[in-house]
């Protein structure tokens, strides 16, 4: 990918350019692989507690029946991937409402087609879905996490954007982003549209945003990236739609294309199966729910509402102050926009912690933010990664891992 030198690019020092002749990759690649094995085996011992799986269970659809403890490629498909599987290998079908399994064949569709039709492509060179899966989200996170470290070098320097691709490879639902979920492709995708608005690449950064509508349906809150991308133009430019039409024409269809893939795909689907089929699932979990803050003190008291209103409280202050400039107006937008989308359209469940793993700057937020090496920062991107693996082995073995017959959430 290319880059067109502007003069609003900061002169940061590990910038781009000064990178691009010292392999600067290799640091997100080497982080991503370092994580990666530490994941593996937490999955593979975590598979232990696996019990078997059957079609009989009524909250997991069964595509491919398991053993208990199947090891690590048998629960490489759990969950989601059960539907990944079945789509990899049969497509979308339209089936009639009165056909036996007519429902699941519905219900199918409510996943959006592009992680299944890569992995599919990768299955034609005659690898079981488990490893193709594995294969695709495992190269998918490997071009996130290039490109995050791109973009946080760009305005915050080295260091931080290596402390955040870390945190984001040892962030607590990290290991689903070698498994059969879509999560890293989402990552990659929504990583190349903020560096592809950076770049000023609109047109380019469009097509980003319809192929992430085909992932998953998290482009509404790109609207907010793009207001705050061409309000940060303005400053440093004064009304550039006056001498540069063409860009500013492309940054209002980039905010259309925002809002339309919101729901492109269950309109899509709706041509096929009719619009209640195509997007009744979708639309009842996208309701307001407006939730986090009873459901915090519902299941948690006092102290996790408390925690919670001290979460927010700090987001703010890190993200809305002259402190948040230091991730530039793409990613700092993002970083409002998308957790205020999870606010409101989503309940506070355990999918929450995979919902964050496309906003990478919270954990750093949390631990200040640092920018320069020292004692006191590398002690606690440490102590950071440390405590994430103990929760990756917690969620590896709670929430990845089927450990019950009894119906509960998954991931």
């Amino acid at each position: 990918m290319s880059v067109r030198t502007t003069q609003h690019e900061p002169k940061v020092e590990g910038s781009w350019e000064a990178l691009a002749s010292k392999r600067w990759y290799l640091i997100p690649l080497a982080i991503l692989a370092v994580s990666r094995l530490v994941d593996a085996i937490l999955l593979a011992f975590a598979s232990g507690r696996q019990v078997a799986l059957t079609a009989t269970r009524s909250d997991y659809n069964v595509f491919d029946p398991t053993p208990a403890a199947p090891g690590y490629s048998g629960i490489i498909a759990n969950w989601d991937g059960q539907w990944y599987w079945r789509l990899a290998t049969h497509g979308y079908e339209v089936p009639s409402t009165r056909a036996p399994g007519a429902g699941e064949a519905l219900w199918a569709w409510a996943f959006p087609p592009g992680y299944p039709l890569l992995v599919r492509a990768v299955m034609t060179l005659g690898m079981p879905f488990s490893w193709a899966a594995s294969i695709v989200s495992l190269a998918a996170g490997a071009g996130a996490m290039v490109l995050m470290f791109r973009l946080v070098n760009r305005y915050g320097g080295r260091f931080l954007a290596t402390f955040t691709v870390t945190l984001s490879c040892f962030f607590i639902s990290a290991p689903l982003l070698q498994i059969a979920y879509s999560e890293s492709l989402a990552l990659l995708l929504l990583f190349a549209v903020l560096n592809l608005m950076a770049d000023r690449r609109y047109g380019w950064a469009m097509v980003a945003v319809i192929l992430l509508s085909y992932t998953r349906l998290v482009t509404l809150p790109l609207l907010l990236v793009v207001a705050a991308h061409g309000y940060s133009r303005w400053r440093e430019e004064g009304p550039f739609w006056r001498s540069h039409r063409r860009d500013a024409a492309l940054l209002v269809a980039l905010g259309a294309s925002a809002v339309v893939g919101a729901v492109l795909w269950l309109l899509t689907a709706s041509l096929f199966v009719g619009l209640d089929a195509g997007t009744g699932r979708t639309v009842d979990q996208r309701r307001l729910f407006q939730g986090w803050f009873r459901d915090a003190y519902d299941n948690f008291g006092l102290g996790g509402l408390l925690l919670l209103l001290a979460f927010v409280v700090l987001l703010g202050l890190n993200l809305l102050t002259r402190k948040g400039r230091v991730w530039g107006p793409e990613l700092r937008a993002w970083s409002v926009a998308y957790p205020l989308y999870l606010f409101w359209f989503t309940p506070l469940l355990p999918a929450v912690m995979r919902y964050l793993l496309l906003v990478p700057t919270l954990a750093v937020v949390l631990l200040g933010t640092p920018q320069r090496a020292s004692r006191l920062s590398v002690g606690l991107l440490a102590a950071a990664v440390v405590t994430l693996v103990v929760g990756q082995y917690w969620y590896a073995g709670n929430i990845i891992v089927v450990f019950t017959q009894s119906a509960r959430p998954g991931p």
